[in-house]
């Protein structure tokens, strides 16, 4: 994934490893992390595959290096954030929807029209989950298990209001006011 964040970051402007390290801690950073030590290997590794390319500029008694990405990078990039949401997947959605606005608003509907289904299926079965542990005697053990089920009904339904505000482009600060 990480390349795939790379190569959103500098989709439209080029940048330094230590911008793109910026970057990403400022946006997808919130939900995915990047070290300096897996940032340079991945540029390189880019570079030499022909996905970015690297140009050398003096700046301040020093040389920067830049890069950007190629025509051949972006079109992989835009083949990943159009692909369906995989959510057998380990990789955290959200980095996905971050970069949403590469994409045509037609694409961008059907995958979060894909991702409000899964949320809805996996809501369904913690709630089925919840009625089966509805009888049990709460002792410390079955308190906290059941509180990480609650955990994860809460979480589906905000999952389900965020995605029908993103999918209508309401204002953000809707979602705080409830």
């Amino acid at each position: 994934m990480i390349n795939h964040i790379i190569i959103g970051i500098i989709f439209n402007q080029p940048m330094t490893g230590y911008d793109i390290k910026k970057e990403v801690e400022l946006g997808v950073g919130n939900f995915c992390k990047i070290s300096y030590g897996s940032l340079y290997p991945a540029l390189k590794k880019l570079t030499e595959q022909g996905m970015l390319t690297m140009t050398e500029k003096p700046q301040g008694g020093r040389i920067k290096k830049y890069y950007q990405a190629t025509e051949k990078g972006k079109e992989l990039f835009l083949e990943w954030l159009a692909a369906p949401f995989d959510p057998k997947s380990s990789d955290n959605p959200l980095v996905k929807i971050y970069f949403f606005g590469e994409l045509p608003p037609d694409i961008r509907q059907k995958r979060l029209d894909e991702l409000e289904h899964h949320n809805t299926l996996m809501l369904h079965q913690l709630e089925q989950m919840e009625k089966q542990f509805a009888d049990e005697e709460l002792n410390d053990r079955y308190y906290f298990e059941l509180s990480t089920l609650y955990y994860g009904i809460i979480n589906g339904h905000t999952t389900k209001r965020w995605l029908v505000h993103l999918k209508e482009q309401r204002p953000h600060a809707e979602l705080l006011d409830n």
